[in-house]
């Protein structure tokens, strides 16, 4: 790891938590990620302007897994944004994150796609199910199957689930991308990120659109919009990051790893900044999450 790829990765780190700070603090809803979606789409739009990319030669499946992504984005968002409505960042924000993982590798397993996870890395896969099993608990007596019954966890699965979505259908419309040119550039990839980031924001017009509680959301927040403008800033750029990161490095896994620095950071914001109670078996599902992914990243 270079010393350039490690201070790209926790800059990104940083404005990831920002922009979930900010939407939990910000009385979370699709109205503020549809403004966050406004703002990325702005600004990637004089990249997209500039790149390469002969889209009207690209395949049909090309399109659809676009599509796909987009959908699996709206749905993470929207997880998202009613998980935040009920439960602490401290406990949605590392799960969110941390299920993918188990979700990804499941598909992989029983479908066969792609390398086979290793004995360690399933290894830290039972550890991540274990840490998120205990984040829901304020003590350990209070373990009980009904507690993981109730809506904060489905809405978790939810943006979970999303996140699996879109990043399978990223990866399938990359490949084709990069077939297509051969060799995928910065201009690329941050065009493909503009496309994303218009049609999610097209797909959360839609629901604020259809949804009266988003659409009394959507006048407040005109009032004082300056939450979502920074977290679509921060959002965007923070994955624009990760992806200068991967000029620096020799092994992609080693990003996968350091970026889970992000899983203690949200998590002691959420403590320290919104006063939010870090119980003991909170704290100990948190450290077992990031063993199982740094597990996963380094030993796959």
């Amino acid at each position: 790891m270079t010393v350039p790829a490690f201070l790209l990765i926790l800059a990104s780190v940083f404005l990831h938590v920002t922009w979930n700070m900010l939407s939990k603090k910000s009385n979370p809803s699709m109205a503020f990620y549809m403004i966050m979606g406004f703002v990325a789409t702005l600004m990637w739009l004089p990249v997209f302007c500039f790149c390469e990319i002969p889209f009207f030669r690209m395949p049909g499946k090309f399109f659809f897994f676009l599509l796909l992504s987009i959908f699996g984005e709206i749905i993470y968002m929207l997880g998202l944004a009613r998980s935040y409505k009920s439960a602490d960042i401290s406990y949605v924000y590392p799960v969110v994150r941390a299920l993918p993982v188990l979700i990804i590798a499941a598909i992989t397993i029983i479908f066969g796609l792609g390398k086979t996870p290793s004995i360690a890395a399933l290894g830290g896969m039972v550890i991540i199910t274990a840490g998120c099993l205990l984040m829901p608990l304020k003590n350990f007596r209070d373990f009980a199957i009904s507690r993981y019954f109730n809506k904060t966890i489905f809405f978790i699965l939810l943006a979970a689930s999303g996140t699996t979505f879109y990043t399978l259908f990223d990866s399938s419309a990359i490949k084709i991308v990069r077939e297509m040119r051969g060799e995928l550039n910065i201009v690329d990839t941050l065009s493909y990120l503009f496309l994303m980031e218009a049609g999610l924001f097209i797909g959360e017009c839609i629901f604020v659109l259809c949804n009266k509680q988003e659409r009394s959301a959507f006048k407040e927040l005109l009032k004082t919009p300056l939450s979502p403008i920074i977290a679509g800033l921060s959002g965007s750029a923070a994955y624009a990051l990760i992806l200068f990161a991967f000029a620096f490095v020799t092994n992609v896994s080693f990003v996968q790893a350091f970026r889970q620095m992000s899983l203690p950071l949200g998590f002691f914001a959420g403590v320290i900044l919104l006063h939010e109670k870090a119980s003991k078996p909170k704290l100990l599902g948190l450290f077992l999450i990031v063993t199982g992914l740094v597990l996963i990243a380094l030993l796959q």
